[in-house]
């Protein structure tokens, strides 16, 4: 049983060699619009009375001892064009074969755009891009890509098949961060013909779709509490990232001491030889168009450092020095007297007189006064 189905399959096979004897190279043809094309139709029969073409355009009438007949079209334009080769066997029958033809065109236009908006886009907020294609085809064989810079987004395929060309849209809904401010957004046509067709894949690419993205004010890292020693100066910084940039004001209780700077996009208060009036809350806003951020500093001031207790303590010292001095040389000028002194080559028993400091008196030659 099995060897009579075996017999008969090759039966079959042998059957379907012989009434079908026709070879189409290439098999299948991938086309650029108005570019030429040549295929050749081949046979190994012998048994036949002719081989042609059947075609809107290239068609070849029915040539006789040939084993070869070649479709040409130098300039290929029908987009349902349909070649058939055939030939006429001496029983009478027509095996055929049609060439699948594969005829593309790249778009004339790649665009993209923001759908209903204009201007700069607001962060966290959700928008539509649209990229427009123009006048492609085969639409089945299309892939839209999107692309943030290089990094890709997101594929769009299409299941219509439609071999003549026809102009089309792709959407990528996008939600932007601050860090999307400046980026380029891009959408490219791309035709995927299979194997047969040219390698790398046409492409056609949009223009780049450069962004603004506006976003709230937000504080760069800084102290909430600072303290500072009574007599020091100190500076209290603010400032704040935002786009557009944002204007930055400080709220506080004013003082002469107290005087207010801007150094690009900080905003500083400087307090001269601080004093406990100066202690409190300090709060600076950073205000733009989208939103308004604030943040609130705490001043503290003390009583003194480390630095001034020395300093202090030395003024001290140096005073109560200065005062011991003082008095021990107050006293010792007190006790101070005049005294004559006896030359020592005198004799020691003469004693030794002091002398009047008041009125005048008589003398003798030794300098004793002189009774009267």
């Amino acid at each position: 049983m099995i060897s009579l189905m075996l017999g008969l399959l090759m039966l079959m096979l042998l059957h379907g060699v012989v009434t079908f004897p026709l070879e189409l190279n290439p098999p299948r043809v991938v086309v650029r619009y108005r570019d030429s094309v040549s295929v050749n139709c081949s046979t190994s029969s012998t048994d036949h009375d002719g081989m042609g073409w059947e075609a809107t355009f290239g068609g070849k009438s029915l040539e006789q001892d040939v084993n070869v007949v070649t479709w040409t079209v130098e300039n290929l334009t029908d987009w349902t064009i349909e070649p058939k080769c055939y030939i006429n066997l001496n029983d009478g029958k027509q095996p055929s074969i049609v060439l699948p033809v594969i005829l593309y065109k790249t778009p004339d236009r790649v665009s993209i755009s923001v759908l209903s908006h204009s201007g700069p886009m607001v962060e966290g907020t959700q928008y539509q891009l649209q990229c427009d294609i123009q006048n492609i085809a085969p639409l089945q064989n299309l892939v839209v890509k999107w692309y943030k810079g290089n990094e890709p987004l997101d594929n769009v395929t299409y299941s219509n098949v439609s071999k003549r060309p026809e102009d089309v849209s792709a959407t990528l809904m996008i939600s932007p961060n601050r860090n999307d401010d400046g980026a380029q957004y891009r959408c490219r046509a791309e035709l995927d013909l299979g194997p047969e067709g040219p390698q790398p894949h046409p492409t056609v690419t949009s223009e780049p779709l450069n962004i603004t993205v506006h976003y709230a004010p937000e504080f760069l890292p800084g102290n909430d509490t600072v303290e500072v020693s009574a007599g020091s100066d100190v500076s209290l910084n603010c400032s704040a990232e935002g786009n557009p940039p944002p204007e930055m004001k400080w709220n506080y209780t004013a003082a002469r001491n107290v005087k207010l700077s801007t150094e690009g996009r900080q905003r500083t208060v400087r307090i001269t030889t601080a004093t406990s009036t100066n202690a409190g809350i300090y709060i600076c806003t950073a205000t733009n168009i989208v939103g308004t951020a604030t943040r609130t500093t705490t001043l503290l001031t003390m009583k003194g450092g480390s630095s001034s207790i020395i300093y202090t303590f030395l003024v001290i010292v140096v005073f109560l020095v200065v005062l011991v001095v003082l008095i021990v040389f107050c006293r010792r000028k007190k006790r101070q007297g005049h005294y004559d002194f006896i030359p020592v080559n005198q004799p020691n028993n003469i004693p030794m007189m002091p002398m009047s400091t008041t009125g005048e008196g008589n003398h003798d030659p030794e300098g004793y006064p002189t009774k009267v």
